[in-house]
């Protein structure tokens, strides 16, 4: 199985956009990677979410049409 980069990055945005719908002020980063994540079939260790929390993900790319 080769290594696909857009995958890897649509696999972050969605956990960041897990995270994002669960964090607040008071609930801290490691209650989130070790109860919430596991909910929605995540299962990362604490260094691998801060990998992916630090990453630069781009936005949405759009595909071009060649005329």
């Amino acid at each position: 199985m080769s290594y696909n980069n857009k995958n890897y990055i649509k696999r972050a945005r969605y956990i960041i956009n897990v995270y994002n719908a669960h964090k607040h002020s008071d609930v801290p980063d490691t209650k989130i990677v070790r109860h919430t994540f596991p909910k929605y079939n995540i299962h990362l260790s604490y260094r691998q979410w801060m990998n992916i929390k630090g990453m630069v993900i781009p936005k949405e790319e759009t595909q071009l049409t060649l005329f």
